[in-house]
Order: structure tokens, then sequence, then C-alpha cells
């Protein structure tokens, strides 16, 4: 028998696995097949989140999958989920509107922060090979004049120090930028390899019921809960091609060191209710999208910063991201927007999200 058939597979740590992008991320690493996984969840004993992961993932692909219990603000438990693996892939992250600011940002900034770093700093103790961690255009875009911006690449980040920068905008760029410093300051026998998943918004099929702001927007389009939408195109990427590029930046080494934006297509939100009445029209309530007058949010820019951008960008549908490194070095061949609307309904109504 040959040695190499009884080497055991590498072992790779998903935290977060019952959230929209996690879920679907481990499912991705099972299929693969060629690693044993460990998903983190807070609470086992949650029926309501741990039926929908077996349900999602399948008899087979959830028996094979090591589930441990762990809490980002509890070092020890990172600790002994680590413990044991090659790799890490950290999609872990509190639920926030994205379109605030908190009155209170260190509830949502320190353990954001904190969270990133003891997963780092569990790295470096047992001395795993590489960490994928799921930030965003959030760390790319924010405090930037898109007038003056053809397209973002990886090497723009936000500017922290811009007026009105959402909490959401600081969390996701200073959670990045600490994993990429903790690696810089490391010993050089130290040094782990870091990689960087930059999404733009996430669409496409849910697997588990967890609320988040891209499903749910996906269910107020089905159920007809938007009055109107404005003049704005928006980046999206499909659910599926953002778990297959946490995959695929564990497996090729040429993805090592580096951010990838992804984003598949620039579509007004208008182009994403047609998809859906189109679809699902007969059987749900999703009716044409009404455009917002835009004497709305020329009066509302002056106070609010997320109206002030749909202002800005009014009637463009410019790509302003670019999702060609993540193609080139990951191999992602994007799935389109109306794929990914109709796969998206599709499973709303399947988990009950939707009923």
């Amino acid at each position: 028998m040959n040695k190499e058939q009884h080497k055991p597979l590498p072992r790779v740590l998903i935290t977060g696995i019952s959230g929209y992008i996690g879920s679907q991320v481990c499912k991705a690493f099972l299929e693969h097949g060629g690693f044993q996984v460990r998903g983190t969840v807070r609470d086992k004993s949650n029926i309501s989140k741990m039926d929908p992961l077996q349900k999602g993932f399948g008899t087979q692909l959830y028996n094979a999958l090591d589930i441990v219990e762990a809490d980002l603000m509890n070092v020890e438990s990172i600790d002994a989920a680590v413990m044991g693996c090659q790799y890490i892939v950290h999609t872990a992250a509190p639920v926030f509107d994205f379109t605030k600011i908190l009155d209170d940002e260190d509830t949502i900034l320190k353990p954001y922060c904190d969270g990133t770093l003891t997963v780092m700093k569990a790295a470096q103790k047992y001395k795993v090979k590489k960490v994928v961690i799921t930030s965003s255009i959030a760390s790319i875009m924010g405090g930037n004049n898109h007038n003056k911006k053809e397209r973002y690449t990886e090497d723009d980040w936000t500017k922290l120090d811009s007026p009105g920068l959402t909490t959401y905008f600081k969390a996701k760029t200073l959670g990045e930028k600490i994993a990429w410093d903790f690696v810089d300051a490391l010993p050089e026998d130290e040094k782990f390899e870091v990689v960087t998943i930059n999404p733009s918004i996430v669409l496409g099929p849910n697997i588990t019921t967890a609320f988040s702001e891209s499903i749910d927007f996906g269910k107020k389009i089905l159920m007809n809960e938007i009055p109107m939408y404005p003049k704005n195109a928006i980046a999206v990427v499909d659910v599926r091609d953002v778990a297959r590029a946490h995959l695929e930046a564990v497996l090729r080494d040429e993805a090592n060191g580096k951010r990838f934006i992804l984003c598949a297509d620039n579509p007004f939100m208008f182009d994403l209710v047609k998809v859906m009445k189109e679809k699902f029209g007969n059987e749900y309530p999703v009716k044409e999208a009404k455009e917002m007058p835009i004497i709305i949010p020329f009066f509302m820019r002056l106070w609010d910063k997320e109206m002030a951008g749909y202002y800005e960008r009014w009637g463009k549908n410019t790509v302003l991201f670019d999702g060609s490194r993540a193609s080139k070095i990951l191999g992602i061949d994007y799935i389109g927007y109306d794929k990914m609307m109709e796969d998206m309904g599709s499973a709303l109504i399947e988990t009950g999200y939707v009923v």
C-alpha cells in the first residue's frame, strides 16, 4: 500500500459556518473532499441554526463535518478550535446595518477587531500555514470620491478619517488592516500566509435561515416590501463564487499575500427586481420596481450619507470594481446576476425564509 494513501488530509477551520457566507464556504470545502473540515458555531444545541445546516449540506457532508463551539471573544475556545489545523478560513463577523453610524461604535469595532486578532494569534501559536479572511469592498471604497475614481482595485483602501464613514466600513477596514499588520510584524520564522477576499454585495442562494442584510434584501424584493428604488447600479457577486474564492485561496499558492475583489456585475436595482418578477411574479407579490423621485436623495443628501451616495451615482452603471484578479488567479468564472437572483429566490422559498 502506498504510504501517501495513509497520509491524513489537511485540516481547515472555518469560523461562523451557520452564517450566510460561512455556510456556503463550508459546503464548498466539504464538496471538494481534500480537507478535514472543522467548523465553528456559538451553540451546537441551537436547533434553529443546526437543522438548516444539516438539510443544506445533506447527511453525508454534514456527518463529515467536525462542528465545535467557539466564540471570537473567548480566546480559549478559539485556541481549541485552531489546534491541529493547517488552515483557517475566517468568515465569522457581527451582523449589523452597514448604512449606519452607531452611537456606540465600540460595541461593534472592539469585538470585530479583537476577534480577528484572536484568530491571528491562534494561527501564530499553532503554526497555521495560511489564513483566508472574509473582508469586503467596504475596506476598499469608503471615503473616496467615486466621480474621480474610474475603477477600484486591490491597491485601494478606505480612508478611515473620512467624515461620515459608517461603522461597517470602519470595522471591515480596521479588521483587515489588523490581519495584514499582525503578519508583517512577526519574525520571519513565524510568518504565515494571509489572503483576504473582498466581495461586493453578496447575493444568491442561502443555505441557512440566519439573518443577513443580503438575504433580507432578497426577501424584501420577493415580497414587494420596498416601495421604491433609487436609480442606482450596485456591484454584486454570487455567494457561491465567494465560497469558491475562499477555497481556491487556500489551494493556490499564487494567491498568497493578496487581496481579491469579487465583483460579477453592476446591474441597476431595477434589473434585479425584474428577474425576480419574471421568475416568481405568478406566486409571490414581487412587482415592477418603482423609481424613487430624484428630489428625495437631492434633499436628503444634506444629512444622510447613504442618500448622498445615491444622488452622486444617480443613473450611472459604471463598473466601479475590478474583479479580474480573482478570475485570473483564483479561476473564478462569475455567475451572472440573473441566475444569482433566480437561485436566491428559489432558496429563500425552499429554506422557509420566505413563506
